[in-house]
């Protein structure tokens, strides 16, 4: 990221295709662009992305930053004989200090009754007293709580929390869960992604909580043999999950609890039939289009 100091911006707008998006994004920063973002834009979601790939809309906005005397008639015209893109906006934006911009969009977020996620600028002071606060600022990806699936994850926890319970946060990303986990009394976590940049995030964050004598973040390559777990939470998509419930079984003990997030609607009954050979007692929490699912190792 590059760091934008106080000062003026000529910003640059423009739509392209996910396939183009790289090869544009090469030309501004050629014409001299100090930083380029990619959004939707129509507003379609993007979850999960292959691990090592970058997610793009196959309808992409490009906004770039240029110094404020850049020259707008030559970049018009080269995007337009490079790229045939003939349609740009320019903008003018005063000066501000940008991280200061972004800390206005992120805000403390409660989940249940007692979790609370929290930036590091935001003053604790103000949260109830019986908070269980998770410092984790907004990052790449990975989940900070506010998609519908972690929502779901998180209000398990604060609704059954693990006291003195070993717990497995599987697919764990930013390792939210763990430690959210360990925050309401679990006597251990386990959080593993097949991401790199996940353990690093999550290993960043259980230090940032000052949790990591009670988490350890492991990528699947160094899985190898677990003992078995009190809880095992997922939050991945429904597909990966059925293909990991034979996985699953075997790492929850006998009445170990599962919890399963990451599934849409209309792929509940897939995912209940497949996990049903080694779960009771499945049940269903939606949220939105999203679901959870509950249930006992058998």
């Amino acid at each position: 990221m590059y760091n934008l100091s106080l000062m003026d911006w000529m910003q640059i707008t423009l739509n392209t295709s996910k396939d183009q998006a790289d090869f544009v994004s090469e030309i501004l920063m050629g014409l001299g662009s100090s930083s380029i973002t990619f959004s939707d834009t129509h507003d379609d979601a993007i979850f999960e992305p292959p691990v090592g790939e970058t997610p793009l809309w196959q309808n992409t906005t490009i906004t770039a930053l240029f110094d404020l005397d850049v020259d707008q008639n030559h970049v018009q015209d080269m995007l337009l004989q490079i790229c045939n893109i003939n349609n740009t906006s320019f903008e003018l934006l005063k000066d501000r200090t940008w991280e200061d911009e972004c800390k206005k969009d992120f805000h403390p977020m409660q989940f249940g009754k007692r979790i609370w996620i929290c930036p590091s600028w935001e003053d604790l002071s103000k949260l109830p007293k019986d908070a269980v606060v998770i410092d984790m600022d907004p990052g790449l990806a990975f989940g900070t709580g506010t998609h519908q699936t972690t929502d779901l994850c998180l209000q398990y926890l604060d609704e059954k929390p693990p006291i003195d319970k070993s717990v497995i946060d599987y697919g764990s990303g930013t390792g939210i869960l763990a430690i959210a986990a360990v925050k309401l009394g679990a006597s251990s976590a386990i959080a593993i992604d097949n991401d790199p940049q996940a353990v690093v995030a999550t290993l960043n964050n259980i230090k940032n909580n000052k949790v990591d004598d009670k988490i350890c973040a492991l990528h699947t390559d160094e899985e190898g043999k677990l003992d078995k777990v009190d809880l095992l939470i997922a939050n991945i998509l429904a597909n990966p999950l059925i293909g990991l419930c034979e996985h699953f079984s075997g790492l929850v003990k006998t009445g170990g609890k599962i919890a399963l997030s990451g599934i849409l609607q209309d792929q509940l009954d897939m995912v209940i039939n497949t996990y049903s050979e080694y779960f009771d007692n499945l049940t269903i929490i939606q949220k939105d289009d999203w679901c959870r699912i509950d249930g006992t190792r058998k």
